[in-house]
């Protein structure tokens, strides 16, 4: 979906391209090594912890750079140590000792969901899970015609130093976030219209994070009707996601598909009934929770959608993020609008016989599947096939002028994929030829 090509453009130069990734644990070195599991297996052994614990007993409050990958990557582009920054976060989990350890911590559900928001919220669920996420400057994004799916405003982290315990939340710490991010990006409160909570899926951290949200967003009742705040968390679908999701990106990507699909989809995390911890009058400070159905999340035809992501830690390490919808007009879509070609041409690519077969097919099913008129979508395959796709050594093209054509040439080519020869990986010989002349 990114569509970067290594040195296609000065910002994805090879040198100017950095990556950075957050991880919860080391499963692997740690699975043959297992002792006696309690309370304070993961406080005291788990890295993500390491960090966090040392702000924590000195009582600092700055950044906490563990899990916080998002934030250097952003640091990174600002000082131009890199023009494009790679980052995210994973989290396999394949030593069944951080699941004992978490449960006699008291963090997993022992009822097997993410009940956030719910008055018997009593944990989480594990999840593996990957996300990734490529950052530009936005100058650089636009001359490169990148698809932009949204723009980052700004992003802060901070240490609930002060709770009454290191895994505690603490309102104080969050809401100094909040109110750091708008001073410094100059959004009035009102302007957000989501926001995509962390949620701890207890009832206690639950209604903390929510007065520290409400506080900042929708303190009284003087929200415009026609401004509602928009309240909800990935982590009630797909489960807690720990460094994948401590460094914001499932939950960044959640937000910029609602973004996409103009769409705020149902909060599935109240099983019984709302945490009585929260306050009563959410409705009248216009604050809103999508349950039974979607709701239209339409881009304003004057002015931009507003979204702050919030994340903390275990460690409590707290993380915002506060991101704006992508510029209205995208460079790639002016120029498909005045495609004025009749034929056109895609090419296809792998590394190897087995994944070009592939490659075709997956092609020929998503053309099947597509809805988007012949036109527009024949534009968009041949630039993306061929300016935004890495060409590797096995290679396929097709000149084209309509959808039915395409299909039964990349159907036929599929079967013949095994009698295409891959192109050497040598570095071609060149020669200069110079007229007599004025050369």
């Amino acid at each position: 979906m990114a569509g970067v090509v290594p040195d296609r453009t000065p910002s994805t130069q090879r040198n100017r391209v950095g990556a950075y990734y957050g991880t919860t644990s080391n499963d692997w070195g740690e699975v043959n090594s297992s002792q006696d599991i309690d309370t304070y297996y993961i406080p005291g052994a788990n890295h993500a912890f390491i960090p966090g614990r040392v702000n924590y007993s000195f009582k600092f409050t700055a950044r906490v750079l563990l899990l916080t990958a998002i934030n250097l990557a952003i640091t990174s582009l600002k000082n131009r140590d890199c023009d494009t920054a790679i980052t995210g976060g994973t989290n396999i989990m394949t030593n069944p000792d951080n699941f004992a350890g978490l449960d006699r911590g008291h963090f997993l559900s022992r009822t097997g969901n993410c009940k956030a928001f719910d008055d018997d919220a009593d944990g989480y669920c594990h999840a593996d899970g990957i996300g990734t996420l490529i950052l530009k400057y936005l100058p650089d994004a636009i001359a490169d015609s990148d698809p932009i799916f949204g723009v980052i405003l700004g992003a802060h982290t901070n240490h609930s130093a002060e709770s009454v315990s290191i895994t505690r939340p603490l309102a104080d710490a969050q809401e100094y976030l909040f109110k750091k991010l708008l001073n410094e990006t100059g959004i009035y409160p009102h302007d957000v219209s989501y926001v995509e909570m962390h949620g701890t899926r207890t009832q206690a951290g639950d209604a903390v994070e929510m007065r520290s949200v409400l506080n900042s967003f929708a303190f009284d009742h003087s929200r415009p009707r026609d401004k509602s705040l928009y309240l909800g968390l990935v982590k009630a679908n797909i489960g807690y996601t720990e460094s994948a999701s401590g460094v914001l990106a499932n939950a960044i990507i959640k937000v910029l598909l609602m973004m996409q699909k103009n769409t705020i989809p149902p909060h599935c995390g109240i099983k019984t009934k709302i945490n009585q911890g929260f306050p009563k009058d959410l409705d009248h400070r216009g604050v809103r929770i999508a349950q039974k159905d979607s709701v239209d999340w339409s881009r304003p035809a004057r002015g931009k959608r507003r979204v702050l992501v919030n994340n903390f830690s275990a460690a409590s390490r707290n993380t915002s993020l506060l991101l704006e919808d992508s510029p209205a007009i995208h460079p790639v879509r002016q120029h498909q609008d005045g495609d004025t070609r009749t034929e056109y041409v895609v090419a296809i690519s792998a590394r190897y016989t087995k994944a070009l077969e592939e490659n075709l097919k997956a092609l020929e099913a998503f053309i099947a599947n597509s809805w988007a008129p012949e036109g527009e979508l024949l534009s968009q395959l041949s630039y993306t096939t061929t300016v935004r796709c890495v060409h590797h050594n096995r290679r396929v093209a097709f000149v084209t002028n309509g959808l039915d054509d395409l299909r039964k040439s990349l159907l036929n080519a599929a079967v013949t994929a095994g009698q295409v020869k891959g192109i050497p990986a040598l570095s071609p010989k060149v020669g200069f030829l110079f007229t007599g002349q004025g050369a």
